[in-house]
């Protein structure tokens, strides 16, 4: 059940990954990065604002024995009323946050921006109640269905020339889009989950405080360099930066994504059957890791590709930021792994203070980084990321006592796997007359790097080569299926 709602999540991220990759490819080309870098910023603002909300997330539903109508309409109730109050303060503020960055069109932004996130907050109880039951097959239809509409609604909106608003009304349009469906699919009927209601709302703020705090720390994080960024260098900084990460991210898309919107439920469900944790969790980082070194090791490797062909020529600046932030990443693995476990694990408080303790001082390396620039907010990762990681596994130890010769052991097949990667396109780059920016270029160095990952994965007999087993039989049998059902309607 674990796999297929790994599968089912995985999709999701790919058809999300596709949608979001379009709109950034042809974003880039429609407006100037000093536009998409004033999105950015609204962006930043409203992610930051709302964030506070998961004071009162649903996500408690997902831990409960048994799920009620009184359970939902209380996370209902107080993630509408949490989100209008915010809604309300974002409004307040636009004008004032617009002035601050010089950039008039930023006080609209927010305005539809809060709208957008009123609207989501009705949506959020049925999502939780979805990710309890592993009804990721809804999910997928669900998101899929928002991140398209969103991408149509702000390429469309751009093309007209509405500029960096473009994104903010494609994001309203998500909202209202995850809303209705989220309804529609929703086990309950509407009338019992759409009233009032605050008899569980000790337990809500029971589970969401640390929870809530240790969000509102990672979103801090996340965009408040940023933030200091578009204040004291400018708005095409901002971009930058931006774009690089969101190129950096594209790994964490794929795999980290993936495994982070089942995480919780899974590693909770696992925690309720009596499994062996310590071999669930080094297990997870052997699988997670030699899917995510490479992919990361690549993106560094092929930077000057990925910026020309995604990008354009107009962002060759970014080619040494996502060099920097790729290399860096490698330190990421453990990081998002952590959150979910000690949830899972019922360690509310220390999955705070995992992500307090790491985020703020990340966040003040990235926000001293970023008076000195881009450069400076890069390079600044290789000290921010070890951090995190190191907390990280100081948090998981504490509950699931691996040795260290136990993680260095789930981990080395994985760096060997991550070098046969990273040998054929080195090769490839090195010959004399490569066209190491071109699309030709690019796809053979992909193409020698799966050869390698696979080559890697069998010198190592690494624990994922029974993934393919399981993926190569399925494939067969799907196959053998599909002939005979071709046999039959031709007889």
């Amino acid at each position: 059940m674990v796999r297929r709602a790994y599968v089912m999540a995985s999709l999701e991220q790919y058809f999300a990954l596709l949608i979001n990759f379009t709109v950034l490819v042809i974003m880039a080309r429609i407006l100037t990065p000093g536009e998409i870098g004033e999105a950015v910023t609204g962006l930043a603002v409203a992610v930051v604002a709302f964030s506070a909300r998961e004071f009162v997330t649903p996500e408690f539903l997902i831990q409960r024995s048994t799920v009620d109508a009184e359970a939902l309409r209380t996370a209902l109730t107080l993630q509408v009323a949490v989100s209008a109050v915010i809604a309300g303060g974002l409004v307040a503020v636009s004008g004032l946050v617009a002035r601050f960055y010089a950039a008039p069109d930023l006080s609209f932004f927010l305005l539809l921006a809060a709208a957008a996130g009123l609207a989501e907050s009705q949506a959020q109880p049925v999502i939780a109640l979805l990710r309890r039951e592993m009804g990721f097959g809804a999910l997928a239809c669900i998101r899929t269905a928002v991140s398209l509409t969103t991408a149509l609604v702000t390429i469309a909106l751009a093309i007209l020339g509405f500029g960096p608003v473009s994104f903010a009304w494609g994001m309203l349009a998500g909202s209202l889009t995850l809303a209705m469906l989220a309804v529609a699919c929703s086990p309950f009927p509407a009338a019992a989950i759409f009233r009032p209601g605050l008899a569980r709302w000790r337990e809500v703020l029971a589970f969401g405080l640390f929870k809530g705090a240790a969000l509102v720390v990672e979103r801090i994080h996340e965009t408040v360099p940023q933030l200091i960024l578009g204040r004291i260098a400018s708005m095409t900084s901002v971009a930058l930066y931006n774009r690089s990460n969101a190129l950096c991210g594209i790994p964490d898309r794929i795999i980290m994504s993936a495994f982070h919107s089942m995480a919780f439920p899974a590693l909770a469900s696992r925690v309720r059957e009596g499994h062996d944790i310590e071999k669930t969790y080094l297990g997870v980082l052997a699988y997670l890791s030699v899917l995510y070194w490479p992919g990361a090791a690549l993106i560094s490797l092929l930077a000057p590709s990925i910026v020309g062909i995604v990008l354009g020529p107009q962002w060759a600046e970014a080619v040494p930021v996502v060099r920097v932030l790729a290399l860096a990443a490698v330190f990421w693995l453990p990081v998002i792994v952590t959150g979910p476990l000690l949830l899972a694990l019922g360690r509310n408080r220390d999955a705070f203070l995992a992500s307090l303790v790491s985020r703020c001082f990340a966040a003040g390396i990235l926000c001293a980084a970023s008076l000195y620039g881009v450069m400076a907010m890069a390079l600044s990762q290789f000290v921010s990321l070890p951090l995190q990681m190191l907390v990280a596994l100081v948090f998981v130890h504490r509950h699931v006592r691996f040795s260290l010769l136990g993680l260095l052991t789930a981990l080395m097949p994985s760096a060997v796997v991550t070098g046969f990667s990273l040998a054929g396109p080195v090769v490839l780059l090195a010959l004399p007359g490569h066209p190491d920016a071109g699309l030709p270029g690019f796809c053979a160095a992909i193409l020698l790097a799966g050869i390698g990952w696979l080559i890697g994965l069998l010198a190592t007999r690494h624990p994922f080569l029974a993934e393919l087993h399981i993926l190569l039989a399925a494939g067969r049998d799907h196959a053998r299926r599909l002939r005979r059902f071709l046999v039959a309607s031709g007889a």
